[in-house]
């Protein structure tokens, strides 16, 4: 049998939120995550809303559905990126709409640094846990100092 997952992407994450427009202004203004097809005021509460980067405005790589969060266990949604939109992130902080999984405002000093990665985690306005990840380490660490 031939191998049937390849190339190692993800194509995309169903996450549940309570309130859907909300959470689309959120993406939108946080990741510049923007609905493709049907706004969220069209589409009906038991279907998704699918949210694209504006990089791949074609594809879309988180569907948001109405419902209760998932709770407990790890089920962090990473998105990668490069070490400028990486950087602009961290500089961007604190904002008042970002908070940090323990709660309090993200700040730069939440950088964790893995050695091979660097990631700031964070929870959308229902709780559901989001990272940023780059693996371009070096340039981090030397932007970050600056």
């Amino acid at each position: 049998m031939s191998a049937l997952v390849r190339g190692g992407r993800l194509d995309h994450v169903h996450l549940c939120v309570t309130d859907r427009p909300k959470s689309v202004a959120w993406y939108g203004r946080v990741l510049d995550l923007h609905v493709l097809g049907q706004g969220h005021d069209e589409v009906a509460p038991d279907h998704p809303v699918f949210l694209a980067p504006a990089s791949q405005p074609t594809h879309h790589c988180l569907s948001l559905f109405v419902g209760e969060p998932a709770r407990g266990g790890d089920r962090n949604v990473a998105f990668a990126v490069d070490a400028d939109a990486f950087l602009a992130f961290a500089r961007g902080l604190p904002d008042a709409d970002i908070r940090a999984q323990d709660q309090t405002p993200l700040t730069a000093a939440h950088v964790n640094d893995y050695g091979l990665a660097m990631t700031l985690d964070f929870l959308d306005p229902d709780g559901n846990e989001l990272e940023v990840v780059t693996y371009d380490t070096d340039a981090i660490r030397d932007g970050l100092r600056e």
